[in-house]
């Protein structure tokens, strides 16, 4: 058992506390400690996994708090472009991820859109061209990173690949799940340009505390992307 244990039972189940609330707990319990214990203590509470992070500065004891399933909240440009394509090709396997849906996960947020249409390999060109067709103008074919910086605008449509075995929701397969999410955040060349990337610890951690995530779907589908290693060690240090 753990000095700070004894905290953590006094602390309510139902409430959020910031980092230094929890260290004023602390302090109450344990007055003659460092500073540097009291952190030492919540990162230790956090491994422990008796203390949750929430978001920036948020924290929970888990008990009684339940984690939800992942539901994307598309804008309206994607709403539109899902039923479009799944209209047009009823038969072919796609997801949108659009930069905005990080929000929920980041504390620097994005304000400027980016909607990135994966689409199975063998079918991407003719669904750019079905888009083209349709009078989309802000449009990029599987562009490379030098050419995704050079001809980007604003809720731009980025066509690219869908990345085979790729997890997918069952209920809804064309809507990004949260597993796909996280890892295409991490691995995907032109997406992890979009946010700041050493925010992605906390991502993970913000992500795992609130919603319900698979973490053998994350790892299977990171070495379908060639991360597998480098994924599993941002998990192993989150938690």
């Amino acid at each position: 058992m753990q000095w700070y244990d004894h905290t953590v039972q006094k602390l309510e189940p139902d409430r959020q506390y910031s980092h230094q609330e929890l260290i004023s707990e602390l302090r109450q319990d344990n007055p003659k400690l460092s500073e540097s214990s009291y952190h030492w203590a919540i990162s230790g509470m956090l491994h422990s996994g008796s203390l949750v992070k929430i978001g920036y500065n948020e924290y929970i004891i888990p008990d009684g708090y339940e984690r939800k399933p992942y539901k994307p909240i598309y804008s309206d440009t994607s709403s539109a472009l899902l039923t479009q394509v799944s209209e047009k090709f009823p038969l072919v396997s796609f997801t949108v991820f659009e930069t905005v849906l990080m929000n929920d996960f980041l504390n620097h947020l994005i304000a400027q859109n980016t909607i990135f249409l994966q689409v199975e390999k063998e079918y991407s060109i003719f669904v750019f061209r079905y888009l083209q067709g349709l009078g989309c103008t802000d449009l990029i074919y599987k562009p490379s990173k030098a050419d995704y910086a050079l001809y980007w605008k604003e809720d731009c449509i980025v066509v690219t690949d869908l990345i085979s075995e790729a997890p997918v929701r069952e209920s809804a397969p064309h809507e990004i799940c949260l597993e796909k999410l996280l890892v295409d955040m991490f691995c995907d060349k032109l997406i992890s340009t979009t946010y700041n990337k050493a925010e992605f610890p906390e991502v993970i951690q913000k992500a795992m505390a609130n919603w319900l995530i698979e973490k053998p779907k994350m790892l299977r589908y990171a070495r379908r992307r060639g991360k597998e290693e480098e994924f599993r060690k941002i998990l192993e240090e989150v938690f």
